[in-house]
């Protein structure tokens, strides 16, 4: 069954002469013939009577007209429907991010780039890093933002899933405050310093780990509470629990109205880049004129 075969019989039933029938619809006489006998081969029984001229429903071509209109209806209605559903999807841009950066940075860095390209789209999941890999390697992402060290490998194929640096940021070492404003917790502290760690095998818990042996502090920091978000872990020093290693813009209200204080030594703290990754195989243009302003930004 095709949707040509209704159409053809909706126009036929109509003129009631197969030449005229097969102008309208724009093909060779014989061509609209035989989409007739077609259709009439599905249902089993002829649907019009031939024996008169012009020719008319027989009794099953008028049982099935009304089905013949409903269904060409339904199916037109549907396809402008999934047309459209297709076109608004099409203007949305797909992002899976790093937890810390879908809070800390997405958002006014899509103002920014907003105010170069006008209203913006999009759609963003929160992910850790495997779980952004995955989304960026199987399709289901147009873009990946993820934090990028020399210490930590990525996505590695840069031919299919090419990257722009967009930002810098670096991992600060940051403590709660008491009363008077002066940190809870230092690095020069004696004794064991009550740490707030990120999970070992999270992305910014590897960068953490770079921080501990720069500043030598292996012996000096005792774990005392450990997750795989950022924001968990800030609130955890807010609260005075211990001091921790977190990119110093996920921090930077905080650090600005006093309610933390970086007490770390900016030389030995390292630089992360934040990456901005998409897969070549998936282009529309709406996709192309971010991925060509982020590469210009």
């Amino acid at each position: 069954m095709e949707i040509d075969w209704l159409e053809d019989f909706l126009a036929l039933e109509t003129a009631g002469v197969f030449a005229r029938s097969a102008d309208a619809r724009n093909i060779s006489q014989s061509a609209f013939t035989r989409r007739i006998k077609n259709l009439e081969h599905w249902a089993g029984t002829p649907l019009f009577d031939r024996s008169v001229h012009p020719v008319v429903l027989t009794p099953a071509g008028k049982a099935f007209k009304q089905t013949a209109i409903d269904t060409v209806k339904a199916l037109k209605l549907s396809q402008n429907d999934i047309r459209d559903l297709s076109r608004r999807e099409a203007s949305v841009l797909d992002f899976v991010a790093l937890h810390t950066l879908a809070i800390s940075f997405f958002p006014p860095w899509l103002t920014k780039m907003s105010s170069h390209l006008g209203p913006i789209k999009t759609r963003l999941v929160a992910e850790n890093f495997s779980g952004c890999a995955e989304a960026i390697l199987n399709g289901s992402a147009d873009f990946m933002l993820c934090y990028s060290h020399p210490s930590v490998p990525t996505i590695s194929d840069e031919n299919r899933y090419p990257s722009a640096t967009i930002a810098q940021d670096k991992m600060i070492a940051v403590s709660g405050v008491d009363a008077s404003g002066a940190p809870k917790f230092r690095l020069d502290d004696d004794g064991q310093i009550p740490y707030l760690s990120f999970s070992p095998d999270t992305f910014l818990g590897r960068i953490s780990h770079v921080c501990i042996e720069r500043c030598k502090l292996g012996e000096k920091l005792s774990t005392i509470y450990e997750n795989s978000v950022a924001e968990a872990l800030k609130s955890a020093c807010l609260e005075g629990h211990g001091l921790a290693f977190l990119p110093a813009e996920a921090v930077k209200r905080e650090l600005e109205n006093g309610m933390l204080c970086r007490v770390g030594q900016s030389e030995l703290e390292p630089t992360i880049y934040i990456k901005l990754y998409r897969s070549i195989e998936r282009s529309r243009p709406e996709l192309e004129r971010f991925w060509m302003l982020a590469n210009d930004n």
